[in-house]
């Protein structure tokens, strides 16, 4: 399995795990993250919980990786 194939299984287990769960992987990451110069203000936290509340109440619908990455470059080519 490819790195890239891992991500996409990672992102889509963590959309359907229980929060225990979470919890217990991001206590065994925490250190490294916070190594990283990336981070995330509580406001794009709050979107980011809110889509994902979204997704697991249905209102939303995953999209495939290559859609996304297409609509991405579009809108470079466009800018």
């Amino acid at each position: 399995m490819t790195t890239k194939a891992r991500r996409e299984e990672l992102i889509i287990y963590l959309t359907e795990a229980a929060d225990k769960r979470v919890n217990a992987l991001y206590a065994l990451l925490e250190e490294e993250m916070k190594d990283n110069s990336f981070t995330l203000t509580t406001e794009h936290l709050d979107i980011l919980e809110e889509r994902r509340a979204d997704f697991l109440s249905g209102k939303s619908k995953p999209q495939p990786w290559q859609e996304v990455h297409a609509r991405i470059r579009n809108k470079r080519k466009n800018a």
